[in-house]
């Protein structure tokens, strides 16, 4: 069997006519070579002695040769196999073999076969009787396919065709070398054989590939392969791994002023400085004239209403509010109290989760900061109405926020100065509640409002559009147009980022 692309089913013919041997093509796809020439379809080619026949990547070398006559058989020719190295084995070891091989034929065919030369087993000349005096009977030589191959038996009209079966020829190098036919080396035919058997599965197909490669560069493609899977290995432990957060560096920060404090303290993931239960700080209370204190502040992984408490010098003044949808973009403000200040001396301020110890409830609180306003040094009566303008005008700027994009936010800063200017006063009106509650509402409107537009932020990033990230970066500039809320510092951190030009 000869397994190759270019041996088709129906390849060649060798026929006789007038006691003369002929070789015809049988418009195969890729051809039959006769001495280095390609025959013709149909074209006849008479076989002289020395011939070399190509078929696929098989060649044969044709040489006639007269047999001894034979009343009922008729002689196929004979194969003659030369692998790389051999063993000599006598005719009389190999003579029991032959002839069982002979009687499992089909009575039609004796092998006659000149001596063969394997690395183990050597089939000895066998000399058969021929049919006439006048019969040629060619000799085919097999100079380089594995295993052997021979040419069919003429059929009733003296024609022979060369097909891609040769079954005894299997048959002889199944049985008489099957010790050693695993070791042996191995045709272009076959090794095409085993390319297309492999080719059907990834293993194979990787097979076929790396038999192909040459030795430098199968090293270096092992070298390749073992990196992939050390990054693979690598790649998998640190997915699967719990994070490791890196311990900070420098001191850990105690003390506060205007500027923001961007490292976290309190327990959990991300946050920098550990803190299950206390987070002292102390700050300076410093003005020339009458002024409050508010104190700056993020939080986040607060599960309740009164988890987390603020102290101001040993005395209660606030609780840290649960997280909300707006948690990474609020900032969360807390007056404190005027009576419970130390002018000119440090004040001691504390966060304290108050389930911790025993507990281990997560909380986290970042960008601290104290921020000292002096508020105005006037009559009861001046002051209340100072107050009342600033809360009136917050409304109509609030009735009318859909007109224009800074409006919330004018409402926003114009409620807070009356809640500042309130502040003043000992005794509190009924107008301090009302503030106090248009303030929060409005907080609550321009946190979501900062969320939002960092998300459209995000999504541009995400989809790669400059100008929307840049539109939307310009966008939040105007509806935040001073640092007094946190979303324009917010912006132009991002902006700065991801360089963004305004």
């Amino acid at each position: 069997m000869l397994h190759d692309h270019g041996v088709s089913r129906r390849h060649a013919r060798i026929f006789t006519r007038g006691g003369r041997l002929f070789l015809v093509d049988l418009g195969s796809s890729a051809g039959t070579l006769c001495n280095g020439k390609a025959l013709g379809k149909d074209r006849e080619h008479e076989l002289r002695g020395g011939d070399r026949l190509a078929i696929g990547a098989v060649e044969f070398v044709f040489s006639p040769l007269t047999p001894a006559p034979s009343a009922t058989l008729l002689e196929t020719p004979a194969v003659s196999v030369r692998p790389r190295s051999s063993t000599r084995v006598t005719r009389a070891q190999t003579e029991q073999e032959m002839q069982a091989i002979e009687r499992e034929d089909t009575g039609r065919h004796r092998i006659a076969a000149t001596e063969v030369e394997m690395p183990a087993v050597v089939a000895a000349p066998v000399v058969a009787p021929t049919s006439s005096p006048t019969s040629i009977i060619p000799q085919a030589t097999v100079i380089r396919p594995s295993p052997l191959a021979k040419l069919p038996e003429p059929d009733d009209d003296s024609e022979t065709t060369v097909t891609q079966s040769a079954e005894s020829a299997s048959r002889l190098l199944a049985r008489g070398a099957s010790a050693l036919a695993s070791n042996a080396a191995l045709s272009a035919a076959e090794k095409a054989r085993l390319r297309r058997q492999r080719s059907g599965t990834l293993g194979g197909r990787i097979a076929n590939w790396w038999s192909e490669l040459t030795p430098r560069r199968k090293s270096v493609a092992g070298v390749v392969a073992g990196l992939a899977i050390v990054a693979l290995v690598g790649g998998l432990v640190t997915a699967f791994l719990p994070e490791r957060r890196a311990r900070p560096r420098g001191t850990e920060p105690t003390e506060l002023d205007l500027n923001p404090v961007a490292d976290s303290f309190g327990l959990g993931q991300d946050v920098t400085w550990s803190q299950p239960d206390q987070k002292l700080f102390h700050f300076q209370f410093a003005s020339p004239t009458r002024a409050v204190a508010v104190l700056h502040y993020q939080a986040r992984d607060i599960a309740t209403p009164q988890e987390v408490s603020i102290s101001l010098n040993g005395a209660p003044v606030a609780w840290v509010p649960p997280d909300s949808q707006e948690t990474d973009e609020r900032e969360l403000q807390v007056l404190l109290p005027l009576q419970g200040l130390r002018r000119d001396a440090p004040n001691e301020l504390i966060f304290d989760n108050v389930h911790n110890p025993p507990g281990q409830d997560p909380w986290r609180i970042w960008n601290m900061y104290v921020e000292v306003i002096p508020v105005p040094e006037l009559p009861v009566e001046q002051l209340l109405a100072k107050a009342r303008e600033e809360a009136a005008a917050g409304r109509r700027f609030y009735e009318q926020k859909d007109v224009g994009s800074e409006n919330l936010f004018k409402a926003w800063k114009l409620f807070r100065s009356a809640w500042l200017t309130l502040e003043a006063l000992d005794q509190k009106p009924d107008l301090y509640n009302e503030v106090l509650f248009q303030l929060a509402q409005l907080a609550r409107e321009l946190d979501q409002t900062c969320r939002l537009l960092m998300l459209d932020f995000q999504r541009s990033l995400q989809f790669r559009d400059g100008d929307k990230a840049r539109a939307t970066v310009e966008e939040v500039m105007r509806r935040f147009p001073t640092t007094e809320h946190r979303c324009h510092n917010l912006a132009l951190e991002k902006a700065n980022q991801y360089e963004l030009p305004l």
